[in-house]
């Protein structure tokens, strides 16, 4: 194990480094080659957004909010490596054929982990393990916690691998290390702006004296009473009781980041945060940066190209698709995921990881709209792109959801969703931020604001969202106090809110609508911003 974690600290190093070195780009408009040569992906819709547009030089030009200076974000370091890297194809180092036997099976695959495990690295990746076509029993999930290791079958489609659930109900994979922890390092700087606006990579602190590039920080805000109370999230009631939506004092948004460079008391990240910091509402405390030493987290760990077979919803047995936490720079790619209740879980220690052509189905089943959705795909953490994938057939669903205070970027590109009755892209709890939902097309909503008394008192669930160029049958864009969402070149019903069961405190307003109905350029933000960011290869890099 120490042996691993030293494996991963060098391999964080490098990845530290080279964000950082693209980190400069976040802050400036470019106006140089790479702008230039990303005009392709304006598309061939003739409107501009007032919030993003084309600034006649072949970059990008970001309109703010507000006097603030908030804007929409750069979400392109979502996604494996910080976005913008192709894959890796590690090469098969063991091979495993079915038995027909569950226990066998699963004894056989871990074996074969094991076996590649203990090869060396070469660019963090050691191999694959490659699963034979055929059918593979599984009564427990594969458990993938070494670096370096990919899980590979040989396809999805007809001909191909298929890990069929057994037993009682589980998950079929489980990406990640065990427990991780994240130590701080020394003391932490007070962040020192009166105001520091949502979409900024630059912050100011105290003292910078400690800080140099490539240093890995966690940017930290505390909720405060009077931040609660302007949120109008302090007085909310379920059946007669009062429900607790954040605690007062609690860390109610934590960024991972590194620093891309130091000036004076001016810290430059390697990615921009996705909330704002206006310390009139922090009890007189604006927020933390300080460094820290990760230990437990996987890297480079993939499953790739085979398919995975449940049990419909009310059979009686239960399964879930995936669990990803405790990992950096992980993937899921070409996996056709039928009869699953729970989908694909990305835990708070998930980030830099790309879930791409992903696709769930369901069997028709007779469960009404009532009671609890599940989630499709549920994302605590960070930077996460969910890519090319879908989910067809759910009676009722949560395609998509962040979950309790995610902080962006996270990104749904080129997402499709059919539910049979109700399914929504919603996140589902306590205001999570930085979302981007970009190309999705669904039956259902597309819910971007506040769940008021649902669940356990969620209240605004969502703050600096983007619904761009996607389509659904409504779209509820509110705007919560501070802060707003936007629906860009969406089409849909317009609403501030989908209702909750108990009524939400304050009926909220609707967020920033811009050319409703009517796509614009450019066709995708997030693919625009990454070639903005890292040039035409980097597109090209992650399949378009």
């Amino acid at each position: 194990m120490k042996h691993s974690i030293k494996r991963l600290a060098l391999a964080t190093a490098a990845a530290l480094a080279c964000q950082a070195a693209a980190a400069a780009p976040f802050q400036a408009i470019r106006h140089d080659a790479f702008a230039q040569s990303c005009q392709a992906l304006w598309g061939k819709n003739a409107a501009r957004s007032h919030w993003v547009k084309d600034d006649g030089q072949g970059g990008l030009a970001y309109a703010p909010l507000n006097g603030n200076g908030d804007r929409i974000m750069d979400f392109s370091s979502a996604g494996y490596m910080g976005g913008g890297v192709a894959l890796p194809a590690a090469p098969v180092k063991a091979t495993v054929k079915p038995s027909g036997n569950a226990a066998s099976d699963l004894a056989n695959i871990q074996a074969a982990i094991a076996k590649v495990a203990a090869l060396p690295a070469v660019n963090g990746v050691r191999g694959a393990v490659l699963l034979a076509p055929g059918t593979f029993l599984l009564e427990s999930p594969i458990q993938l916690a070494s670096d370096g290791v990919v899980l590979r079958g040989s396809g999805s489609g007809a001909g191909g691998t298929v890990l069929k659930a057994q037993g009682s109900g589980h998950a079929m994979l489980n990406l990640g290390g065990a427990s991780a922890s994240l130590t701080p390092v020394g003391s932490a700087a007070a962040i020192s702006d009166a105001y520091a606006p949502s979409g900024s990579s630059v912050i100011h602190v105290s003292n910078a004296s400690s800080f140099q590039p490539g240093d890995a920080v966690m940017i930290r805000r505390r909720a405060s009473a009077e931040w609660i109370h302007f949120m109008n999230m302090d007085q909310l009631v379920r059946d007669g009781k009062p429900q607790t939506w954040i605690n007062a004092g609690n860390n109610n948004e934590t960024w991972l980041r590194a620093v891309a460079a130091v000036d004076g008391k001016s810290l430059t990240l390697n990615a921009p945060l996705s909330d704002s910091f206006d310390s009139g509402y922090l009890g007189g405390n604006g927020g933390s940066v300080q460094k820290y030493a990760a230990s437990g987290i996987a890297g480079q760990i993939g499953v790739e190209h085979l398919a995975l077979e449940g049990q419909p919803r009310g059979s009686g047995t239960d399964y879930a698709v995936a669990n990803l936490d405790n990992l950096a720079d992980g993937w899921l790619s070409d996996i056709q995921a039928h009869n699953f209740t729970g989908g694909v879980v990305v835990g708070k220690q998930g980030r830099r990881l790309t879930l791409e052509k992903v696709a769930l189905s369901h069997d028709h089943n007779n469960v009404d709209c009532s009671g609890a959705k599940e989630f499709e795909f549920s994302i605590a953490g960070s930077q996460v792109l969910v890519d090319r994938s879908a989910s067809t057939g759910s009676k009722k669903s949560f395609y998509y959801a962040t979950q309790a205070q995610a902080g962006g970027p996270n990104v749904l590109l080129n997402f499709t969703g059919r539910a049979e009755a109700c399914g929504n892209i919603e996140p589902h709890q306590r205001w999570a931020t930085g979302l981007l939902v970009d190309n999705a097309d669904i039956s259902g909503a597309i819910a971007l604001g506040n769940r008021g008394a649902d669940g356990s008192g969620h209240g605004w669930s969502m703050g600096w969202g983007v619904a761009w160029n996607s389509k659904a049958d409504q779209l509820a864009i509110a705007a919560p106090p501070g802060a707003t969402n936007w629906a860009i070149g969406s089409s849909g019903a317009l609403t501030p809110n989908v209702p909750d069961a108990q009524g939400v405190p304050v009926p909220p307003k609707l967020g920033a609508v811009d050319s409703a109905n009517v796509r614009v350029g450019p066709d995708s933000l997030y693919l625009m911003q990454l070639c903005q960011r890292l040039g035409p290869q980097a597109v090209k890099n992650i399949g378009y």
